[in-house]
């Protein structure tokens, strides 16, 4: 309690959120909270609105209308067209929404989603051979979600073969894209940088975006597709990839909650009934806690079509089938997680360097390749350090790394590459390979590049905060305007505001470790709080970080603040 550093997102911001509280007549907090993610007044409305008529032309990506034209003859001439996508919920679900868009619209369509253990990540040589096993008849066009934009060798094959190939990514690519005839990937273009956050799936969805509009505008067809109908996937995608909810990914994932809450897809609703989520208040969180880990953990211990099985099925019976299975996945891999990461966790703060350490690297012999990346996103999150964890198989290690802050771990890679078999992913979670003798020859280098990236007050533990208000300033206003502010989550966390010289009025009975109370601030203004994990004493004061709630209890909506971390108050700061 008050060793966290304070770091307020609108500092040098003030004039533009006073111009932007004034031009639009907002309450000054929810200014505040507006500036701090970059929003200005060109930008405010359409914030506010979030509205699908928001969504930037799909052909702004180059190859665009190549891709589409490809897939409109494929299925004016019938040919067969095979989607490979990935065995994580991203993949899932841009597999499922391509496929879905696809067949309703007549074309001939095969799914293939790779063994994490048999076929390894991405579009390769070998997993082209297996999905071509899977098609019946030949196979005329093969689109990639999710994956595929270093596959140059997987491409070269498939054009030898008589197929053409579209890549659908957003991954980070290498310095030689590959010879597809459409490469569509954001990344690839600076001038597409408002959509470098897009998830795999949110590419997808660009493209069946595109190919509806050609069909339409070209009277091939698309006049019965609402592809509004998918927008579920492309929340489910998204959320669980942890991109920045901001821009196009913040307006695809509100209206694709609203689909979600629906629960019309019979998979969807098998789904939030195991995962025992209850009442229509369905948010972000839930996605990010309860549905993709079930969802992932198809390919993370068994065969990810189960998973995909579930997003497409039909019928309502066979979709409880699929969902059950899934749940038992998750308890499996809930168990191997946290063996994993009991076992890791000894090993790594035995080292007598570890508290001096800028990183972390764990390496343990047949570590289940399927959880590793939890376990790296466990020790990233617990010690806020960039961690690599390494499963060793037969003098191979098969690793998943996770970054924090704004540290590019692609970058860091690069700069290790010369120890690494192979690596890639995004600026924040990534996988790698290298040979068990090369482990500590890596390890040495990747803390030394981490140190030329990082500070010591990088490592603090630090909570953002939009901005000093009152009491007075989260009122009526504040609250009618913070439904519009959502979804909350990765990039777009929920307000924050800093309270000065707050005292604690009184307290009531509450669990224990706990506290709730009232607040009181020095113009005399109250509201109720909740304190986890701090014993807070009535009749202290302090400066508090609090976000703002409505908590409803037997149908009474109440404002409260949630405190995070309260400091001593100095009169003077």
């Amino acid at each position: 309690m008050g060793n966290k550093i304070w770091d307020c997102s609108s500092d040098g911001k003030e004039i533009i959120a006073e111009e932007l509280a004034r031009g639009k007549s907002l309450p000054r907090a929810i200014a505040l909270y507006l500036v701090s993610r970059g929003i200005g007044l060109k930008d405010v409305d359409a914030y506010f609105d979030a509205s699908l008529e928001y969504l930037s032309d799909p052909f702004r990506f180059p190859g665009m209308e190549i891709a589409v034209k490809r897939l409109w003859k494929a299925v004016v001439n019938r040919e067969q067209i095979l989607i490979h996508g990935d065995y994580d919920t991203d993949g899932v679900t841009a597999t499922a929404l391509l496929s879905r868009i696809l067949e309703r619209n007549g074309a001939i369509v095969t799914n293939f989603l790779p063994h994490r253990f048999d076929d390894g990540y991405g579009f390769t040589p070998e997993s082209l051979v297996k999905a071509l096993e899977t098609t019946e008849g030949h196979c005329g066009v093969l689109v990639t979600v999710d994956c595929g934009i270093n596959s140059c060798e997987a491409v070269e094959e498939a054009s030898r073969r008589g197929i053409d190939v579209i890549i659908t990514d957003h991954h980070e690519p290498g310095n030689i894209l590959p010879d597809a005839i459409a490469n569509i990937n954001p990344k690839i273009h600076p001038e597409l940088a408002d959509l470098h956050n897009l998830s795999g799936v949110g590419v997808a969805f660009k493209l069946a975006h595109a190919f509806l509009d050609y069909g339409r505008r070209t009277s091939l067809g698309g006049f019965l597709t609402n592809l509004e109908d998918v927008l579920d996937f492309v929340a489910l995608g998204t959320v669980a990839d942890i991109v920045s909810l901001l821009g196009e990914n913040r307006i695809l994932v509100k209206q694709g909650m609203e689909v979600l809450k629906r629960q019309v897809r019979p998979g969807v609703r098998a789904l939030i009934e195991v995962a025992r989520i209850t009442g229509g208040g369905m948010k972000p969180s839930d996605i990010t806690f309860k549905l993709a880990p079930r969802i992932n953990a198809a390919g993370r211990l068994g065969n990810a079509i189960t998973a995909l099985d579930l997003m497409t099925s039909s019928r309502i019976v066979d979709a409880y089938k699929y969902a059950d299975q899934l749940e038992q996945f998750n308890q499996k891999r809930q168990a191997k997680e946290q063996e994993i990461f009991s076992e890791a966790k000894h090993l790594v703060e035995s080292d007598p360097a570890f508290h001096d350490r800028y990183s972390i690297v764990a390496a343990g012999e047949d570590w289940h390749q399927g959880v590793i990346g939890i376990v790296a996103s466990r020790f990233a999150r617990d010690y806020n350090r960039p961690a690599i964890v390494l499963t060793i198989q037969n003098g191979e290690a098969h690793g998943s790394g996770r970054s924090v802050g704004k540290l590019n771990l692609i970058n860091i890679l690069t700069k290790c590459s010369k120890h690494l078999t192979r690596y890639g992913g995004h600026p924040m979670a990534v996988g790698l390979g290298l040979r068990e003798e090369d482990i500590p020859a890596f390890q040495a280098e990747f803390e030394k590049c981490v140190r030329n990236e990082l500070t010591s007050e990088d490592l603090a533990d630090k909570v953002n905060y939009d901005g000093t208000v009152a009491i007075g300033d989260i009122g009526d206003e504040f609250f009618n305007y913070y439904e519009k502010l959502g979804p909350f989550g990765h990039g777009n966390p929920q307000p924050c505001y800093r309270i000065k010289s707050a005292e604690i009025v009184r307290t009531f009975a509450i669990k224990s470790g706990h506290t709730k109370g009232i607040l009181r601030d020095s113009n005399g203004d109250t509201i109720d709080f909740i304190a986890f994990n701090m014993q807070l004493d009535p009749h202290t004061t302090w400066d508090v970080l609090a976000i703002p709630q409505i908590n409803e209890y037997y149908g009474e909506r109440r404002r409260q603040l949630q405190i995070i971390d309260v400091k001593a108050s100095f009169k003077d700061e």
